[in-house]
């Protein structure tokens, strides 16, 4: 919940935009139709987080916020697709394995983030998979827990 101080035009952000790091979050679809929502309402006021200092710029914080969640989905899809995060822009061809954990794509995407933050990342990195798998964009496998891309042929 956030609350907007028109006449000033300020946004008290709660936990939803922080002074400082990220947001914790149950779905990331919400989260991030929120986030779109706050950006349109604030543009460059004032932001009052919950914690931390205040955002001069709440509109421009909100943007890095959105950028930052679609550069995560974007490489948890380039591993699922490819096997591994660096990929040239001209490879088009998928090669490695295919199924993946959640915590298999953490020490991919994560390389030299310590180990003891790896657990938490999977939590992210699990919200991108389930908003994927509502797009009809990833499968999960139940019995062994591993994600993977719809294939584009199973979507014809």
């Amino acid at each position: 919940m956030v609350f907007l101080l028109e006449e000033e035009n300020a946004m008290f952000t709660g936990d939803n935009v922080l002074g400082h790091g990220t947001a914790v979050f149950e779905t990331l679809k919400t989260y991030l139709n929120s986030l779109h929502r706050m950006r349109d309402r604030v543009s460059s006021g004032r932001g009052y987080p919950g914690h931390g200092a205040v955002i001069e710029n709440a509109g421009a914080r909100i943007t890095e916020y959105i950028k930052h969640r679609q550069q995560r989905e974007d490489e948890v899809l380039r591993v699922l697709r490819f096997g591994k995060l660096d990929v040239a822009a001209d490879e088009t061809s998928p090669e490695g394995k295919q199924a993946w954990t959640p915590i298999e794509l953490v020490k991919c995407i994560y390389v030299g983030v310590p180990e003891s933050l790896h657990v938490p990342a999977s939590h992210g990195v699990l919200q991108v998979l389930i908003k994927l798998e509502d797009e009809g964009r990833t499968v999960h496998d139940s019995e062994s827990g591993k994600w993977s891309l719809v294939s584009e042929r199973s979507a014809l």
